[in-house]
């Protein structure tokens, strides 16, 4: 029941924060980068909060879900061993383009970070957010389906749980 009950916990943690990633980082792309090409609206804020507070905000998120994200990996690993030993990759193809679009993400997300910590080159900071946010989207929609998909486990766990 403990392992139940811990399976739960992370698999509401990656939702939470998978979500509160997903929205900011969707509300950055729409509100402050899109046809945005000129600089930042200095003032603008949505739902009280500027780029700033949104940029924080997925950020966070995005940390948390990644911890989130490597403690399932790694509750999942036999799992993916077995794909990958088996090459069972037609049958798993959800779920792995769903862990490539991740990593893409991930990748795709750190370097402007780090570009940005070492006073890189802002142009190609810029250009790799965009692949950035066009990857994201897709991984959103991966996201979405993927818990569509376990939606019934979802619902029993919380059922057990009680």
């Amino acid at each position: 029941m403990k392992s139940q009950s811990l399976k739960l916990n992370i698999n509401l943690g990656l939702l939470l924060s998978g979500l509160s990633s997903m929205f900011s980082g969707i509300l950055i792309q729409v509100e402050y980068h899109v046809g945005n090409h000129f600089g930042m609206p200095v003032n603008k804020t949505v739902f009280g909060l500027s780029y700033s507070g949104w940029s924080t905000i997925h950020k966070i998120s995005i940390v948390v879900f990644s911890l989130f994200v490597i403690y399932h990996v790694y509750q999942h690993l036999k799992w993916y061993k077995t794909i990958i030993a088996k090459r069972l990759f037609a049958k798993n193809q959800q779920v792995l383009i769903f862990s490539i679009l991740f990593v893409m993400v991930a990748i795709t997300g750190l370097i402007p970070w780090f570009t940005d910590l070492l006073n890189g080159d802002e142009m190609q900071r810029k250009a790799i957010i965009e692949i950035h946010d066009k990857i994201a989207l897709i991984l959103s929609i991966y996201l979405v389906f993927h818990v569509i998909k376990r939606l019934k486990w979802f619902l029993n766990a919380f059922k057990s749980h009680e």
